[in-house]
């Protein structure tokens, strides 16, 4: 780490070598990590722990002010290293503290440090549902694919007001995967953190699960309904949470 300082204190947006930069990545806390490749290229592998915004856009750099913060290090790679230069020199002029990668992914793959072949998933949620009394959880399927399926374990819970009725979910170009917890008497929320692809047949849900302390005189059963492509549908479904649900 030493040497990495002295390095920075040479220059405004260092290049570090595929090692230093690994160490750093490694030592420094609250290091943040940015691929300024295009989304493509991220989703056909990335440096584990990457965020990532594209520098062609051209609201590049307000995507960084918001989603950055300028009190931590940000380390930050491309493809080969002309991209990030540039990135490195802008993010730099704006506040960062910034480091930029050597010859960029292609060195870091080259020389065969971890790459995470894994994909973010967009998805919206489905709101206004409820999951039936008379379904059961444990044959639930892990993704749902037309509307009898769905009313199979879900109701419409329309309430009154502004946004009461259930979101409209178009099964031609949709599928939803749902969520659902055992029946509860605590207040709980289902939050989820990250829907990915991890392989070509897989994808990956990370949520995990806030609870009230207080019980309650009635319990709920506890679901979310994430709706994405139906290019999905053939897809099996990791469910992973850090606690027991």
């Amino acid at each position: 780490m030493l040497a990495l300082l002295a390095l920075a204190s040479c220059s405004k947006y260092p290049k570090l070598s595929v090692e230093q930069f690994q160490k750093m990545l490694a030592e420094t806390p609250d290091v943040q990590l940015l691929d300024v490749r295009t989304p493509a290229e991220f989703a056909e592998g990335h440096i584990p722990g990457a965020m990532n915004i594209d520098w062609r856009e051209n609201d590049f750099m307000q995507q960084a002010e918001a989603q950055l913060d300028k009190s931590h290090p940000l380390l930050v790679y491309c493809r080969s290293g002309r991209r990030s230069e540039s990135a490195a020199i802008a993010l730099e002029e704006a506040g960062f503290d910034t480091y930029d990668l050597k010859n960029g992914f292609l060195a870091w793959a080259n020389a065969g440090k971890p790459v995470d072949h894994s994909q973010e998933i967009r998805y919206t949620l489905a709101n206004g549902y409820f999951f039936r009394n008379d379904a059961v959880i444990d044959i639930l399927p892990h993704s749902i694919t037309s509307e009898n399926e769905l009313l199979n374990y879900f109701g419409y819970a329309t309430v009154m007001g502004p946004g009461g009725t259930s979101t409209s979910i178009d099964f031609d170009k949709s599928m939803v995967i749902p969520v659902v917890l055992p029946p509860t008497d605590k207040h709980t929320e289902i939050v989820i953190d990250d829907l990915l692809k991890t392989s070509d047949k897989q994808l990956q849900l990370i949520f995990h699960v806030e609870r009230g302390s207080e019980s309650r005189s009635y319990t709920i059963i506890p679901c979310k309904l994430l709706v994405v492509d139906a290019a999905y549908r053939d897809f099996d479904v990791l469910m992973t949470s850090p606690e027991k649900y």
